[in-house]
């Protein structure tokens, strides 16, 4: 039946979310890799097929549920991951986010360290006319916060990214450049 059908891709959605969680859980923050060869086969295989194949929402880069505060919680996302590892002139990292507003045509990216510093990035968002699951990007201002120092910086970059799998709390992205990012929205 149709709704037995729907409750099977249901759990079988959540049972694989959960053991995505699990395996990003032996990668931690900063590293962006799994050690495990196997580990990395199995993350592979739910990252970019299973769950996409059960994901919930058509057109994600369109829905609404694409617009909230998201917890970037793994990526492979050098930048990133040199920013986690690093931190800020001796200001270890915090968190990374994006505050996106797809209706606004807004997006914010936003690396936040202790003691207030922050790296902020912000761009205007679209959703490709022609592909549902691809959103357009455009970086147009950037700044640098390190204790009571702001500096301005040059926006440079433009690109796209395709929202492979999209529900109520998480959401993966794989990006112009193949970097893979997991989202878990916080509102």
């Amino acid at each position: 039946s149709f709704v037995a059908e729907v409750g099977g891709k249901g759990r079988q959605r959540e049972a694989l979310k959960a053991e995505l969680l699990g395996l990003i859980k032996s990668s931690p923050p900063g590293v962006g890799r799994f050690e495990d060869e196997v580990k990395a086969l199995r993350f592979e295989e739910i990252f970019t097929s299973e769950l996409p194949a059960l994901n919930p929402t058509p057109d994600p880069a369109r829905s609404s549920l694409f617009s909230g505060e998201w917890e970037c919680i793994w990526t492979n996302e050098n930048e990133l991951n040199f920013a986690v590892r690093s931190g800020l002139f001796g200001l270890p990292w915090r968190r990374t986010y994006q505050n996106i507003d797809i209706e606004g045509c807004r997006l914010d990216n936003i690396i936040e360290f202790e003691e207030g510093g922050l790296l902020t990035v912000g761009s205007t968002i679209s959703p490709d006319e022609s592909d549902g699951k691809r959103f357009n990007f455009r970086f147009s201002e950037a700044s640098l916060k390190w204790r009571s120092l702001q500096v301005p910086l040059p926006p440079v970059g433009q690109g796209w990214g395709d929202l492979l799998y999209l529900d109520d709390d998480i959401r993966l992205q794989r990006d112009i450049r193949g970097d893979l990012l997991i989202g878990m929205k916080v509102k």
